[in-house]
């Protein structure tokens, strides 16, 4: 069933005022991914880094564009391979983006390698060590402020591992249901 509820929202240099939605609709998102480090030449880095981005595409009416309101489940990771000893350890982490440039036209860190990212509005990350080979994160967010996707109506789902000193093949789990609604351009 659709609704037609009325807000007015402000985002980047565009205003809705009175705009019709469409939703909420929800639809549940599980991606299985896989990945092993390369090794990470970021400044201030060290050990290996991957990720690995997936696609979810939205298909609102003509005229529509897609808002994501509300994200929540679980991230899990674990080594699929091997075992994590002695001080080996590494990040992994999740997040939810628009296919936005990274980077921010708005947000610096002065003396810092580091960039912010505009275009992402979900991000959770944990650490895998000897003592705690398993994780599993909880997400529940209202993203309805950051999570206007751009004009291709593309969610990127990206999984990633960092600082890595294992060398071991790491899986990782997003299960995660989303809400989202569709808004006149």
């Amino acid at each position: 069933m659709k609704k037609l509820l009325s807000t007015t929202v402000a985002f980047g240099k565009r205003l809705l005022s009175a705009t019709p939605v469409l939703g909420p609709y929800s639809t549940a998102v599980n991606i299985s991914v896989d990945l092993i480090a390369s090794r990470d030449d970021r400044p201030e880095a060290w050990g290996g880094a991957a990720s690995f981005a997936s696609k979810v595409e939205f298909h609102p009416p003509a005229g529509y564009c897609t808002r994501i309101v509300r994200v929540y489940g679980d991230f899990i990771g674990w080594p699929k391979s091997g075992q994590i000893t002695g001080d080996e350890r590494l990040e992994i982490g999740f997040g939810l983006k628009t296919t936005a440039p990274d980077g921010s036209v708005r947000v610096t860190y002065p003396g810092y390698a580091a960039t912010p990212y505009d275009n992402s509005f979900v991000w959770v990350q944990d650490g895998l060590d000897a003592n705690n080979s398993l994780r599993r994160i909880p997400i529940d967010y209202n993203t309805s402020a950051g999570g206007l996707l751009e004009a291709d109506n593309i969610l990127l789902a990206q999984s990633f591992i960092a600082i890595d000193t294992t060398g071991l093949l790491i899986h990782m789990e997003p299960t995660i249901v989303v809400v989202y609604q569709f808004e006149v351009l």
